[in-house]
């Protein structure tokens, strides 16, 4: 009989429904209370053609930004901060290179 060495990874099974994250499944249920709202409120104002193609944008759209992620951020919390600005953060430098003399005691 042969055997085959399987690691715990593959073994271990996902509580997620559907192989989905817990936060993929808020962000789409939140995307299709907003698309049922749109069709309730735009449905006598606009032909159905147009309108289930508008929210089936929309469910896109949401879905994508909320799902996809950019050096481990949403695509909405990457916007922010690309709007927002650079990240500055600041630091000391005490290294040997530095210039600083603040911290060598001077012996006499």
């Amino acid at each position: 009989m042969i055997k085959a060495k399987i690691t715990k990874n593959i073994i271990r099974k996902n509580n997620n429904s559907f192989g989905i994250s817990t936060k993929q499944m808020i962000i789409a249920g939140a995307a299709a209370i907003l698309g049922i709202l749109m069709y309730l409120i735009l449905r006598n104002h606009m032909n159905t053609q147009l309108l289930m193609t508008l929210i089936f944008i929309v469910l896109g759209v949401i879905i994508f930004f909320g799902c996809v992620n950019i050096q481990g951020m949403s695509l909405f919390t990457f916007f922010v901060k690309t709007f927002k600005g650079a990240d500055v953060r600041y630091y000391e430098t005490k290294g040997v290179f530095s210039d600083d003399n603040r911290y060598v005691q001077e012996e006499e």
